[in-house]
């Protein structure tokens, strides 16, 4: 009985391990102690096929996406995609995929009262307003960590989705030199009334887009269960970048894809666009 037992223990064992061995690794995570925001920060970090193959002279483009923990297995696939010799788009790249912890903090530029109706209902406290820290919390901590412990080139993407969408759009009007590509899926240019949209105009004065690419993804389906007036903001948004020199700006309406589903065909058609050959 015991040499029974011996066995079926040993056949177990390499059972399990042959299963771990077919375990499928898309990332890895790592942790980061922020200064700035006074918190410990979770990223997921995916590393192209090949990484490291070549040593340290093969470098690689960075994709610093917001809202990782819903968005980070969608990228990790549409980059594997349109990065293949099938669909060459996208350049191999490392992938980092940035855990929210507070989003209305971290992703608005003013804290707001205003509701998507642009109306302040009674009661209602202003929240947000954080968007400054953590653009300096990702420029100045997580970046230069990241580039410390992967092969980066210096060439920065950026790409947000909601809240995160705007937040995208406010680094790219203050900062434009920051990243070199961004990615913006239904920002919520609502946010405060309209106020980010209402200045873009004169943001963009003030900067530099030589080079620069930007993308813009539009859910347009309409909704009749309440005032909204996010496609009003976003309409005098896009118009304001129209006449932007030296920049190149891609912008796509999606009329059968609602705030919550337009992220996957955007994050694709907006890859496809930035990177065409």
């Amino acid at each position: 009985m015991f040499r029974l037992n011996s066995l079926f223990l040993i056949f177990l064992l390499l059972a399990q391990s042959l299963r771990s061995q077919e375990d499928i690794c898309i990332g890895r995570p790592q942790v980061l102690t922020s200064e700035v925001l006074g918190e410990e920060r979770t990223c997921w970090v995916h590393l192209p096929d090949g990484y490291g193959a070549e040593g340290i002279s093969q470098r690689y483009p960075v994709l610093y996406l917001l809202d990782g923990e819903a968005f980070f297995h969608v990228m990790v696939g549409i980059s594997r995609t349109l990065s293949t010799t099938k669909g060459k788009h996208l350049p191999p790249c490392i992938i980092v995929g940035i855990l929210s912890k507070d989003r209305t903090r971290d992703f608005t530029p003013t804290a707001s009262s205003f509701g998507r109706d642009g109306k302040v209902q009674p009661g209602v406290v202003p929240q947000g307003g954080g968007s400054e820290a953590f653009f300096h919390f990702l420029t100045d901590e997580l970046r230069p960590y990241i580039d410390s412990l992967y092969h980066t080139n210096g060439q920065n993407m950026l790409v947000g989705h909601s809240y995160a969408g705007l937040f995208t759009l406010d680094v790219f009007l203050r900062h434009a030199g920051s990243f070199d590509v961004y990615l913006a899926l239904d920002p919520s240019l609502w946010w405060d009334n309209g106020r980010l949209a209402r200045e873009a105009t004169t943001l963009i004065s003030k900067q530099d887009y030589t080079g620069k690419r930007l993308y813009i993804g539009i859910a347009s389906k309409k909704r009749t269960d309440r005032v909204d007036i996010h496609l009003t903001t976003v309409n005098r948004f896009l118009a304001s970048l129209s006449q932007v020199p030296n920049l190149q700006f891609y912008h796509k309406s999606f009329p059968d894809e609602n705030h919550g589903s337009v992220s996957i065909p955007g994050f694709y058609d907006g890859i496809k666009q930035l990177f065409a050959q």
